[in-house]
C-alpha cells in the first residue's frame, strides 16, 4: 500500500488543502500571524505524517516520528483554530470541518502509537 492510500495521509492532505482555503479570507491583520501560522503547522502535521506513513507498520521509529513534536504540532494547531473562531475570523461550519478532520487525524495518529508501545 502506499503511503498516499492510507486514510491518516488523506486527511492530513484535506487539512492541508481547507486550511489555505479558510485563510486566504482572513481579515489582512491576521493574515501575517495566525492565518501564515494555522498555514505552517497544517504542513507540519501533513509532513510528520508522511514521513511516518514511510516508516515500518508498529515501528519505534514511527512511534518517534509521531511522538512529542507531532503531538506539539498537533496541539498548536487546535489552539490556533480555535482562536481564530473565537475572534470570529472563521466562520462555525468551517470551525467544525478543520475540527472534525484534525480529530480524525489525532485518532488515527494515537491508534499508530498505541499500536507501536504493544
Amino acid at each position: 500500500m502506499l503511503a498516499r492510500d492510507t486514510k491518516i495521509y488523506r486527511d492530513s492532505y484535506l487539512l492541508t488543502k481547507e486550511i489555505f482555503a479558510v485563510t486566504k479570507r482572513i481579515k489582512t491583520e491576521y493574515r501575517s500571524s495566525i492565518a501564515r501560522r494555522l498555514e505552517e503547522l497544517s504542513i507540519e502535521i501533513s509532513m510528520r505524517i508522511v514521513e511516518a506513513n514511510l516508516c515500518a507498520p508498529n515501528s519505534e521509529e514511527r512511534q518517534k516520528v509521531l511522538g512529542h513534536d507531532f503531538v506539539v504540532s498537533y496541539e498548536r494547531f487546535f489552539y490556533l483554530l480555535s482562536l481564530a473562531f473565537d475572534l470570529k475570523l472563521i466562520n462555525f461550519k468551517q470551525h467544525a470541518t478543520l475540527s472534525r478532520i484534525l480529530d480524525g487525524i489525532g485518532k488515527q495518529a494515537t491508534g499508530w502509537r498505541k499500536s507501536t508501545s504493544k
